[in-house]
Formats: C-alpha cells, structure tokens, sequence
C-alpha cells in the first residue's frame, strides 16, 4: 500500500453499534462520514425516515463512499448500525478492492446495549422493541473475514 488508508465501519472502525450507542469515535475529526441517515435528512435540517426508501439510501451511501475510495480518501467511517456482519458487507468488499485497511470499532459507552438508554437518546423515535431486536441479533467481535464471507438471511431466518 503506498500509504496509510482506512475506511471504518461501525462494529470496528466501520461504526457497528445500536442507535445513539456512541459510535462516533474522536480520535478521526478529519475523517470523511458517510451515513445512511444523511439521505432522510430534508434540505431544512429535518430528518424524515422513510422504511420504504432505506434500500435506496444503502445504495446512495454505497455510492458516496465508492466515489471518496475512488478519489484515495482517507479516512472514511461509516456511520451505520451495521447490526449484522452482512451488512457491513459491501464496504468491506470496496475496501478490499480499493487497497484500504479496516477497522471496526464499536462505542465504549457503559449503555451501549442498554435498551432503556438507548431508547431514551435516540432522536429519530426508533422504538424500544426494535432497539431490543436488534441487540438480540448484534453480531458481537466482527473481523474483516467474517465481515467479507457474511450473507443477508433469508426472508424467513431474519
């Protein structure tokens, strides 16, 4: 590698963690951040989900991050909840194919899979039942080959 480039995910320095868990880690203040959540946000600042669109925002985000790997720039963190390893899947996959180094990292809160507090700190109303399924899934100590060898369950396994 001619020099040193990371793109982070959410788990490792790809950010990987429930909602509000306090993913966003400060030792990159530099670093470029791509999330899913910016395409919900309206051109006044409101943030309007829309469930129906999240496969669209995945791929818009997908984009935005390929075109910064593609331009070498560094570092990249994608601030996803990246639950599952499968979903972290196609950053990884760019990464790889772009000659970056990964780093999954998750938040070092003491809440961070408390469902109360989570509940409590999450500003875009994602309810306490789904908070609790997903920690239930949480895929603990993600690696990159985990990550790269994931498959999305099927309909009925998810």
């Amino acid at each position: 590698m001619e020099e040193d480039r990371f793109v982070g995910a959410f788990g490792n320095l790809s950010l990987h963690g429930p909602p509000r868990s306090g993913k966003l880690n400060r030792e990159f203040p530099s670093a470029l951040v791509f999330s899913t959540d910016d395409f919900f946000i309206m051109d006044d600042g409101t943030y309007l989900y829309d469930h129906d669109l999240l496969p669209e925002a995945h791929r818009w985000n997908q984009k935005r991050a390929r075109k910064a790997m593609n331009k070498g720039k560094t570092p990249i963190i994608i601030d996803n909840t990246n639950i599952q390893a499968w979903e972290m899947k196609p950053y990884a996959v760019m990464a790889l194919e772009h000659e970056y180094q990964v780093l999954f990292r998750e938040p070092e809160t003491s809440w961070k899979f408390n469902v109360r507090e989570l509940t409590r700190r999450n500003s875009h109303g994602v309810p306490r039942e789904k908070i609790q399924r997903m920690k239930e899934v949480y895929d603990h100590s993600v690696t990159f080959h985990t990550v790269l060898h994931s498959e999305k369950p099927s309909r009925n396994n998810r």
